[in-house]
């Protein structure tokens, strides 16, 4: 029964690992995104501070900042098809880990509005209010606000609404930790010219 037992977990272990393997047809097709996202959100002055991944140009495509001041964003998103998931009921809503996405991003932006630097997140706690005000083609009106820093630690509060019926979608609380070190700008080039003067 050992040997027998052994040659059936040896088989799963066979069976998991192949069903796990990536080709390398897939992995050419992630790399083709990535490098997609990049080429689109590369700023002209080609600075290179922060390269997006596939997944920030999928998830944020289409959110518009409609302002910013020291600790505050307020954005506008239309809810697209391609983030949505099926209900119980069969109608389509944001998807939980979009929500997610956006108090995450969101709530990130808030904090170096605030003139923090780049952190990493921590802790992520969001309710889920009403998903269902959040369909295809709605608007969402997206709050994110500082709530405090303690030494490399902030805090920060984002909320999700229905833009039309004020509804709340979402509501997040998101901590940040850590001084990421910020690439300095490049340095001016200099033209010096030479003269016989």
């Amino acid at each position: 029964m050992g040997a027998r037992g052994t040659s059936s977990n040896s088989d799963l272990k066979t069976a998991a690992a192949e069903a796990l393997r990536v080709s390398d047809e897939d992995c050419a097709r992630v790399d083709a995104l990535n490098r997609a996202a990049v080429s689109a959100r590369r700023s002209p002055e080609g600075d290179g501070d922060h390269t997006p991944s596939f997944f920030e140009a999928f998830a944020l495509q289409g959110i518009r900042v409609e302002s910013i001041h020291p600790g505050h964003i307020l954005c506008s998103f239309t809810v697209p098809t391609r983030l949505t998931a099926a209900a119980a009921d069969n109608h389509h809503h944001l998807a939980p880990g979009a929500v997610v996405a956006l108090v995450d991003e969101i709530g990130s932006a808030a904090a170096v509005a605030d003139g923090q630097h780049l952190k990493v997140s921590v802790d992520m706690s969001v309710s889920f209010v009403d998903l269902a005000a959040a369909a295809p083609g709605d608007t969402l009106r997206i709050t994110a606000r500082v709530l405090g820093h303690k030494g490399y630690y902030s805090g920060t509060h984002v909320l999700v609404a229905n833009a039309a019926t004020g509804e709340v979608v979402a509501e997040g609380r998101h901590s940040l930790f850590g001084k990421m070190k910020v690439n300095p700008p490049p340095p001016t080039p200099t033209t010096f010219i030479k003269s016989n003067i």
